[in-house]
């Protein structure tokens, strides 16, 4: 399960000792009482320890060409959950409208169990009944018509169109089963539907589908709009764990916070003196529809003029970016968890990574580690992973590999292997 250099298919792989596991950045804060793993030491914390181990870490793994070409295997490819938003329909059949709303029920609903609220009460009969009715499912015509939108902030995907929490069990610390993730400004979604209050825009991004709060969606008048404006190959990367974009030059309005891997349109400023890059971001009229302004981001902020180049040092260097912040399920409270961690540091290459951490797995060159392998079998099979391009899955959890500290030398990248060998393997 590597993103793009070899992945290996750990589930029950145990922690040896001198496997560094990425486990510190997803365990909620106040959880240890110690400020680190044990037998982790300050250095390692730092991303040049596990540079400084890897021969050539500035190697290129993919060139950007290779990226956009995998990116559009993969999103084409249906085993991996991804949708290729640009290649969407221009409408849908009832039929097919309501079969999505039934699969979205059936996977996340079960109101045949038991499930709670955020005040751990269950959930009631009654309460499914408003949910069922707030689909809106009366309005989809025979020949319902899809649109296009960008995001224009930071906003919570959800199941259904709910603040409401369901929880598995009645406590408050348990995850909100309706909470998908969070979409980035300026994503490219395709539109569906819409709750009759309005309230509620019921989208499909590249990693999935569900509903998101109207007044964080900019619908566009055609499709070219939203489609020229993700097209556009230069761009300002966010390659800050969390960057700020202004509404002004003076930086005195905040427009919103851009996560790591979220990239804008921006032209060189012939103003070299200037302090803050000027770039292309979505906005909503009060008719819902795209328009587009300028945004605002200092120089000072961790910010690149392109995609970074996909090579060890700069993987590493973003992941411990992200190092000790909290966790949070679905990106609840700003957090992040196992696989959006993934998803975010691939997005400051350009690489498009599933959502969910089983299918994140399914990305790259699987080395072959099963469930049922002894220990030394694994072990094995660990000394050809590349430090800082393999993942490893456990059930529902997934880990960037550091490489190996304190227990034999590290696994290196062989010599005279060709470029075809390394890709990615697609199915």
């Amino acid at each position: 399960m590597l993103p793009m250099h070899h992945r290996t298919v750990c589930k029950l792989f145990p922690i040896l000792s001198f496997l560094i596991l990425w486990v510190q950045l997803w365990i909620p804060q106040g959880s240890f009482a110690q400020s680190r793993l044990p037998n982790v030491s300050q250095e390692m914390e730092r991303s040049d320890f596990w540079i400084k181990k890897i021969r050539d870490p500035e190697r290129l793994i993919l060139s950007a060409g290779e990226i956009r070409e995998m990116n559009e295997r993969n999103l084409n490819n249906q085993n991996l959950y991804l949708f290729n938003v640009k290649e969407q329909k221009p409408s849908l059949t009832r039929d097919e409208m309501l079969a999505l709303f039934k699969e979205d029920w059936e996977g996340f609903a079960r109101p045949e169990g038991t499930r709670y609220g955020r005040n751990g009460k269950p959930l009631t009969l009654s309460f499914w009944n408003d949910l069922d009715q707030k689909l809106n499912k009366e309005s989809v015509s025979e020949n319902h018509p899809l649109h296009f939108g960008l995001v224009v902030k930071r906003t919570d995907i959800r199941v259904f169109p709910t603040h409401d929490a369901c929880k598995v069990v009645p406590d408050e610390e348990g995850f909100d089963v309706f909470q998908h993730s969070t979409i980035s400004p300026g994503s490219l979604v395709g539109v569906y539907h819409s709750t009759k209050d309005g309230l509620w825009t019921y989208v499909q991004t590249h990693f999935v589908r569900g509903w998101i709060r109207s007044k964080d969606l900019a619908i566009a008048r055609d499709k070219r709009e939203a489609l020229d404006y993700d097209a556009l190959d230069q761009r300002l990367v966010a390659t800050g764990s969390v960057v700020k974009v202004f509404a002004d030059p003076a930086g005195r309005e905040l427009a919103f916070c851009a996560q790591m891997g979220t990239s804008f349109p921006w032209g060189v400023s012939p103003d070299t003196t200037a302090k803050y890059y000027v770039v292309k971001i979505p906005t909503r009229e009060t008719n819902g529809q795209l328009t587009f302004r300028m945004g605002y981001v200092s120089k000072s902020e961790d910010v690149h003029p392109g995609f970074l180049p996909f090579n060890q040092q700069n993987v590493a260097r973003q992941a411990f970016k992200m190092l000790h912040e909290p966790y949070g399920w679905g990106e609840t409270d700003e957090g992040r968890d196992c696989s959006r961690f993934i998803m975010d540091l691939f997005a400051s290459f350009g690489i498009v990574m599933p959502r969910n951490s089983k299918y994140q797995a399914m990305i790259g060159e699987d080395l072959g580690a099963k469930e049922t392998m002894r220990t030394g079998e694994k072990r094995r099979i660990l000394d050809q992973a590349t430090p800082l391009t393999t993942l490893l899955r456990l059930p529902g959890h997934i880990m960037l590999y550091l490489g190996k500290h304190g227990a034999g030398t590290m696994p290196s990248i062989a010599s005279g292997v060709s470029r075809r060998q390394i890709r990615p393997v697609l199915s």
